[in-house]
């Protein structure tokens, strides 16, 4: 026994030697006391005892369920490069990030995975990264690739302009330092999320370690519970006093290989009296207080408990109105923030004169609901707002010959056209009388 722990003992020196060896001076400064303890246990340490990281807050349901509904919903939105000349707009065919964020941006990954994964690690740490690969001499993008959001680190130059810096340091290889230069091509794209100097975004792990810790706690209270076979702790009241030690131990060592298995009975026999000393899993309210956890951690991420899958508070009144408060209050706010950092990082300062921009097509959010989506259209081709050719389009069909026309109602009429109106026109129309 002593050598295992010896043996153990002797191989956390060695990690912690081998952490502190590789953790320079600057990265000291930049995490601190909590970046070392971080690095050591697994995660940051919460009231309720548990180390809580990324790796075991994605272990809880309601944690890993807000990621998922949020960067799946980011991810299959269609993102399309568009290109403005006057009042017209038009997509951008031509342009080699059309196809990357309408496909893939790279020959390793697809426009889905790309997209989901970046948002994932927006929501999950608060900053989402890319290398930008640009083809020589123009500056266009072509490609995109991810990058782990602990291998850069966004700072500001100390001397001269300050400008802003991202630093990526990757595995056995020196540091890549890349330069946010005015009027020049950026070479990484930064999907910020809410953050304090502009420079990164809060981890919401880290922000929300105590609820989610808490939860950590509550899950393993509760394995601990059924692992025992659901009895809470005891004591056991002996009518007499052992003779010595030895007696002792063994009457231990006899009860503890009975009561082991969850499933045998003990025999209370010679005066035993078995007197529990701590709570049920009622009187602790285990249900309600991991029902609570819930749409504490949705708090978090600004999801509402209903898209997640807790329906306790659902209704047939309410479910279809946190649906839509899901996209205006939080699908809205990473679609805006992919839009615009695109804009700003991926586009070189004359393709930005030349009226490039980012769309979503939120169209793809009403695809189950036929009857929503229909009315939709027919609303769009009453009013002269598409063509019958546009409409199929959207749902991919090829265009009809003629459909390239728009309507509108020919029943309605200016009011000053009224106001020089026979009073029999204007009670024909349900006007004064």
């Amino acid at each position: 026994m002593f050598k295992t722990i010896k043996s153990a003992a002797r191989r956390m020196t060695k990690a912690a030697a081998f952490a502190f060896d590789t953790i320079s001076a600057g990265w000291y400064a930049r995490n601190g006391y909590y970046g070392i303890y971080s690095a050591l246990s697994g995660g940051l340490p919460a009231w309720s005892g548990e180390p809580v990281s990324t790796e075991t807050a994605m272990g809880l349901s309601a944690v890993w369920a807000c990621n998922k509904v949020i960067s799946e919903s980011v991810g299959f939105l269609g993102l399309d490069m568009m290109q403005a000349s006057g009042d017209t707009k038009q997509l951008a065919l031509k342009h080699p990030m059309y196809a990357a964020l309408k496909y893939a941006p790279n020959c390793e990954i697809t426009t889905q995975n790309f997209t989901e994964l970046l948002t994932s690690h927006s929501v999950l740490q608060g900053n989402g990264f890319a290398k930008i690969v640009r083809r020589s001499g123009t500056g266009t993008a072509v490609e995109l690739y991810p990058i782990q959001p602990q291998m850069v680190f966004p700072d500001r130059e100390k001397t001269g302009q300050k400008r802003l810096v991202y630093v990526v340091r990757e595995e056995h290889q020196p540091d890549k330092i890349y330069t946010v230069q005015r009027d020049k091509p950026q070479d990484i794209l930064h999907l910020r999320g809410l953050g304090w100097d502009g420079v990164r975004g809060y981890s919401p792990i880290t922000m929300a370690r105590q609820s989610i810790g808490t939860a950590i706690a509550q899950e393993r209270n509760v394995a601990n519970f059924y692992a025992k076979g659901g009895r809470v702790p005891y004591v056991l009241k002996h009518p007499a006093k052992f003779k010595n030690d030895q007696d002792a131990d063994k009457f231990r060592a006899d009860w503890e290989k009975t009561y082991s298995d969850p499933h045998k009975a003990p025999i209370l026999e010679g005066g035993l009296v078995y007197e529990s000393i701590g709570l049920s899993a009622a009187d602790a309210q285990l249900i309600e207080s991991r029902m609570f956890t819930i749409p504490e951690i949705c708090r978090w991420f600004s999801v509402f408990p209903t898209i997640v899958g807790d329906l306790s508070k659902a209704t047939f009144s309410n479910i279809e109105a946190l649906a839509d408060q899901f996209v205006r209050f939080t699908l809205m706010t990473h679609l805006t923030r992919w839009e615009q950092e695109l804009w700003r990082c991926v586009l070189t300062p004359d393709e930005k004169e030349q009226g490039y921009f980012f769309r979503h097509d939120l169209g793809a959010l009403l695809r189950a609901d036929f009857q929503a989506r229909m009315a939709g259209y027919a609303t769009s081709l009453q009013n002269g707002i598409e063509s019958i050719n546009e409409v199929r389009h959207h749902e991919g069909k090829n265009p009809i010959a003629g459909g390239d026309e728009h309507f509108v109602q020919v029943n309605l009429a200016p009011v000053q056209n009224m106001q020089s109106a026979t009073p029999a026109a204007r009670i024909k129309v349900g006007g004064d009388k």
